[in-house]
């Protein structure tokens, strides 16, 4: 693995964890209670909610692997100066 990739790798993967912890962050602001990880049986977390917050998640994880990658493409391409 060249150089390049693992930098891309690195910076794609830093931008999906920042991305999960500011979306579980900002679940707990606006519904005051920890992101769903699973439904439970005694009725506390709902199918619904379950599922709304996996939409909220995989969405800005996909948005924010799409800029980190176009991102890390432009960091790690090597520049040829114009005359």
């Amino acid at each position: 693995m060249n150089a390049r990739k693992l930098v891309s790798t690195a910076i794609v993967l830093g931008a999906g964890f920042a991305a999960t912890k500011a979306t579980s962050v900002i679940w707990r602001a606006v519904t005051g209670h920890e992101p769903p990880t699973e439904i439970d049986d005694d009725g506390q977390i709902s199918v619904t909610e379950v599922v709304l917050f996996a939409a909220v998640s995989s969405a800005a994880a996909a948005l924010v692997k799409a800029f980190a990658t176009k991102g890390a493409k432009r960091i790690t391409t090597p520049r040829i100066p114009k005359n």
